[in-house]
């Protein structure tokens, strides 16, 4: 008498077996993008900073003593001022961003010497927060801004 031996998998076993694969390969999927985006909000952000430092040390260049100031460095605060006027347009990695500078001068006057405070805001809308809360000094859904501290130079 000879006995059958079962070979192979039955299709109710390969079927659970393509459950559990796609329910994996699903959550990897979700981790990726996740990752990708994370990874292009940096970039973008990054390009902001350069915006922003570009800015800042331009302002930081402009004549500020005795003699006379720029007026980029007139005292603008509590206010900012949108600088340049129209948008800032950017390639990052094929996508065009549109960002938004401003600025604030503050004078920080002492009896001793006089020093202002140049803050520079770059604003962007960021296409994954598309209901995200417009910010003040830009207008933008996100924002970066760096300030510094500049002393007379004479």
């Amino acid at each position: 008498m000879q006995t059958r031996q079962d070979q192979g998998f039955t299709l109710v076993e390969i079927m659970i077996a393509l459950l559990v694969f796609s329910a994996i390969m699903l959550g990897v999927a979700a981790g990726l993008i996740a990752a990708i985006r994370t990874n292009q909000g940096n970039v973008v952000r990054s390009e902001a900073l350069r915006i922003a430092e570009d800015e800042l040390n331009r302002l930081r260049g402009e004549r500020f003593s005795t003699s006379g100031t720029s007026a980029d460095l007139t005292e603008n605060a509590p206010l900012w001022t949108p600088n340049p006027p129209t948008p800032v347009l950017s390639n990052v990695r094929g996508t065009a961003i549109t960002f938004r500078r401003a600025r604030q001068v503050t004078d920080l006057a002492t009896t001793a010497t006089a020093l202002k405070r140049i803050e520079v805001a770059v604003g962007w809308n960021d296409s994954n927060n598309p209901g995200g809360a417009a910010l003040a000094a830009t207008g933008m859904n996100r924002q970066v801004s760096l300030s510094t501290i500049i002393v007379r130079s004479d």
